[in-house]
C-alpha cells in the first residue's frame, strides 16, 4: 500500500516539460503522415482548420490536460520508474479516449481514419517513454563515468565485500541499492543459489557463481584473488532452505569469521516489533457465527456500488468542483483506517478542511480549517462518495460498522473487525457522535449478530432520509437494547470482553 504525501506537504503545480510539449504537438501530425500523408495535404482543401487539423489540435488539448492530471511532468527522467510508466500510459489512454470521442460527437471523425487513434497512441506513447528512458541512460552513463575517480578516493580496506546467498526480486534490489550509494561503503561480489539452472547467469550485474554448500570454496577462491569475503546476506528465497542447509551455513560462515544477516537485516528493514493491544490468550468465549448473508452482501456491495457511482457522477463532479474552488488541490482526503481482520487501507473522502499547517508552517486552529462550503458537503454526505470506491475494491461495505483509527478502537475489537467496515451503519442512524465508544461498539457488534438484507435496507432508507433532514439524534432505545444485548452475550460467554475465535486483529501485509 503506497501512502500518499500529507495534504500540507503535498505540492501541486501546473507543470508541463518542454519535450512534453514539444511532443505532444508533434505527435498528431507524425500519427497521421504514417497513417497516409496525403490526409495532412488534403485537410488544406477545407480551409486553414480541416479534419487533420481539427484532429491534431483536439488531441493536443486533451493530452496537456491529461498531462497535468496523471502529473506526467512531476516525475524525475533519470530516476524513471515503473511508477512513471503507469502514468505515462494513464495520460496517453485518458487523451485517446477523450479526443476519439469528442471528435466523433462532433464531426463523426470524418476525413481522419478510425486506425489514426490507435497509431497515435503508439506514437505518444513511444515518445514518451524513449524520451526518459534515454535520459536515465545518460544520467546513468554519466555517473559511471565519474565512478572511477570516486572509487579512487575510497580505499578498498573501507568497501565491505559481500557474498549473496539467494536470487530474488528483493536480493536484486538490494544490489541496485548499495550500488547507488555514494560514497560506496558495500560491494556484492558475488551470490550462490541451489538452483543449479541459475548457475552462469547475472542478477543486476552479479553473477550466480555456485551452489550454496560450495560457500566455503568460493570463499577461498575468491581470497586467492586478494578479495577478501566480509559478510554473507541471506535473501528471502534463500531462508526457505531446509533447516539443516541453514544450521550448516551458519557453521560455515561462524568458521570462517563471516557476519551472516539477512538482506533485511543488512539494510534495517526488519519488521518493527509492536506490543499487541490484546491479551495473547484471551479468556474462551462462545464463538459468533457469521451469517450466511455476509456471503450474499458483497456480491451486493459491488453490484450496488457500481451503481451508485455512475449514478453520482454528476454530484461527484459537482462536490470536486466546489472542494477546488474553495479549498483547493488535492480535492481527496485520506486517512488510514482498520478494516477487516485488522488490516489497514486508506478511506477516501472529499475535502472539506483546509490543511492543518499554512504555507509558513503555522499550525491552524481546527475552528479555521472548515471551509465555509465544507459543511454543505458535509450536510448532504457528498464527502463520502469517494468511498464507494473502497467498497468497490473489498476494503469496505455499503452498511457495517465504520471503519475507526487505531487510537479510537475498543479494547476489544475483534468481533467489529469480524465484517468490513461500512460506508454507514447502526450505530451512525442512532447517535452517530452523541454515543459514547462502549455504546457504540454495543450497536455495531449488534448489528452484525443481527445483520440482514430487512435490516440493510432500513439503514439504507433512513441513511438518504438523514442526509435530507440532517441533524444527529439519539435513539435511546436502540442503544439500551444493544447494550443490554452486548452485557448478556458477555454473560453467557464467561467473560468481561468479548472475542472472536480466529479473528486476528494484527495488521495483515501491506
Amino acid at each position: 500500500m503506497r501512502l500518499r504525501a500529507p495534504t500540507s506537504k503535498t505540492k501541486h503545480r501546473a507543470k508541463l516539460a518542454p519535450f512534453d510539449v514539444l511532443w505532444a504537438i508533434a505527435a498528431p501530425f507524425l500519427a497521421l503522415a504514417l497513417r497516409d500523408f496525403s490526409i495532412i495535404e488534403e485537410s488544406d482543401a477545407f480551409g486553414d482548420f480541416g479534419p487533420a487539423y481539427q484532429y491534431a489540435f483536439t488531441t493536443m488539448f486533451f493530452a496537456f490536460l491529461s498531462f497535468l492530471v496523471f502529473r506526467i511532468s512531476d516525475g524525475m527522467s533519470h530516476l524513471f520508474s515503473v511508477h512513471d510508466v503507469l502514468a505515462v500510459c494513464g495520460a496517453v489512454a485518458t487523451t485517446v479516449a477523450s479526443s476519439s470521442m469528442t471528435l466523433f460527437v462532433l464531426t463523426r471523425m470524418e476525413g481522419v481514419p478510425r486506425s489514426t487513434p490507435l497509431i497515435y497512441a503508439l506514437v505518444l506513447g513511444s515518445g514518451l517513454i524513449l524520451a526518459r528512458t534515454m535520459a536515465r541512460v545518460f544520467h546513468t552513463g554519466t555517473s559511471r563515468n565519474e565512478e572511477p575517480e570516486e572509487a579512487a578516493s575510497l580505499m578498498p580496506r573501507h568497501v565491505r565485500r559481500v557474498l549473496l546467498i539467494g536470487a530474488d526480486r528483493f536480493a536484486a534490489a538490494a544490489i541496485k541499492l548499495v550500488n547507488c550509494q555514494r560514497p560506496r561503503t558495500t560491494l556484492v561480489v558475488a551470490a550462490l543459489d541451489p538452483r543449479i539452472n541459475f548457475h552462469g547467469r547475472a542478477m543486476s550485474g552479479v553473477q550466480i557463481v555456485g551452489r550454496v554448500e560450495e560457500l566455503e570454496e568460493v570463499v577461498d577462491e575468491y581470497q586467492v584473488h586478494g578479495v577478501e569475503i566480509d559478510e554473507v546476506w541471506l535473501s528471502d528465497d534463500a531462508a526457505a532452505l531446509p533447516p539443516l542447509a541453514l544450521e550448516r551455513l551458519g557453521e560455515q560462515c561462524q568458521t570462517r569469521g563471516l557476519k551472516l544477516k539477512s538482506v533485511a537485516a543488512a539494510l534495517n528493514l526488519e519488521p518493527i516489533v509492536q506490543e499487541q493491544p490484546f491479551v495473547e490468550e484471551p479468556a474462551p468465549v462462545s464463538e459468533i457465527e457469521l451469517a450466511e448473508y455476509f456471503k450474499l452482501k458483497r456480491v451486493m456491495d459491488v453490484i450496488a456500488s457500481a451503481s451508485l457511482l455512475i449514478a453520482l457522477a454528476p454530484l461527484a463532479m459537482i462536490a470536486a468542483g466546489l472542494v477546488l474552488y474553495d479549498v483547493g488541490a488535492p480535492i481527496l482526503f485520506w486517512q488510514q483506517r482498520i478494516g477487516r481482520n485488522g488490516r489497514k487501507f486508506l478511506l477516501y473522502k472529499f475535502r472539506t478542511y483546509h490543511a492543518p499547517f499554512d504555507r509558513r508552517g503555522n499550525k491552524l486552529a481546527p475552528e479555521d480549517r472548515l471551509s465555509r462550503l465544507g459543511r454543505a458537503v458535509r450536510a448532504g454526505r457528498l464527502d463520502e462518495i469517494p468511498q464507494l470506491l473502497n467498497v468497490l475494491v473489498g476494503d469496505m461495505s455499503l452498511i457495517g460498522p465504520r471503519p475507526l483509527l487505531p487510537i479510537d478502537q475498543p479494547s476489544d475489537p475483534r468481533l467489529r473487525l469480524s465484517v468490513r467496515p461500512g460506508i454507514t451503519g447502526w450505530a451512525q442512524l442512532n447517535g452517530g457522535t452523541l454515543v459514547t465508544p462502549e455504546q457504540k461498539d454495543a450497536l455495531d457488534v449488534w448489528y452484525i449478530k443481527h445483520a440482514s438484507l430487512a435490516l440493510d435496507l432500513k439503514i439504507a432508507i433512513r441513511t438518504v432520509l438523514f442526509s435530507v433532514t440532517g441533524g444527529e439524534k439519539m435513539n435511546h432505545a436502540a442503544v439500551e437494547e444493544a447494550v443490554r444485548w452486548l452485557e448478556i452475550f458477555h454473560a453467557e460467554a464467561g467473560a468481561s470482553t468479548n472475542a472472536l475465535p480466529g479473528a486476528d486483529l494484527r495488521p495483515a501485509a501491506e
